[in-house]
């Protein structure tokens, strides 16, 4: 992965390490790189613009490509880039999972008709007489799933030096993926 650095006219500065952890800092000056500018994106592109004219939109900027020495600049820069307290790969994949497992668990109650879990919880309950019930504990039993198989990967995770974690898609592997059932609507 490519290491990127972002400094937008807002004063909020973005960076990417090489190793996928991405942070933020709000109201922040720009980063003294040893080159003038006010916008920078080192990114797929790779430009900065030196005076930022307000009443102009970001394409009718006046920008210019980074040199080989900004770029060298930069690199320095984000490798030397600690992150604020608290963030690590660790918990920024944690937390991508775990959006990951929301996201499933939501389509596969919208696949099967459902808007939301309260929903989900009425039908499905001991008892209902819902017609839509065995739908709604499908749900139920692959969220329990989903949820089961995030603890452990979260388990996992925590217990793994940031310079030693598997791939992302590596741990989205084993969670469980929405599935329409044949009998569904």
């Amino acid at each position: 992965m490519k290491s990127e650095l972002i400094y937008g006219e807002d004063g909020v500065l973005h960076i990417t390490k090489q190793n996928g952890l991405r942070y933020s800092f709000e109201n922040v000056d720009p980063p003294a790189l040893g080159f003038e500018y006010e916008v920078l994106i080192y990114a797929d592109l790779e430009i900065k613009i030196e005076k930022w004219e307000d009443d102009k939109h970001f394409d009718e900027q006046e920008s210019f490509f980074l040199t080989d020495a900004d770029k060298d600049s930069i690199e320095l820069y984000i490798e030397n880039s600690e992150p604020p307290l608290g963030f690590n790969l660790n918990r920024q994949y944690i937390n991508e999972i775990n959006n990951v497992c929301h996201d499933f668990v939501n389509e596969q109650m919208k696949m099967t008709g459902f808007d939301n879990l309260n929903e989900v919880v009425y039908a499905g309950r001991e008892g209902s007489a819902h017609p839509r019930r065995s739908d709604a504990r499908r749900i139920m039993e692959y969220a329990d799933a989903v949820w089961m198989c995030y603890v452990q990967v979260e388990e996992e995770i925590y217990n793994t030096r940031e310079d030693t974690l598997k791939d992302m898609q590596e741990y989205l592997s084993v969670i469980p993926t929405p599935l329409l059932a044949p009998d569904t609507v």
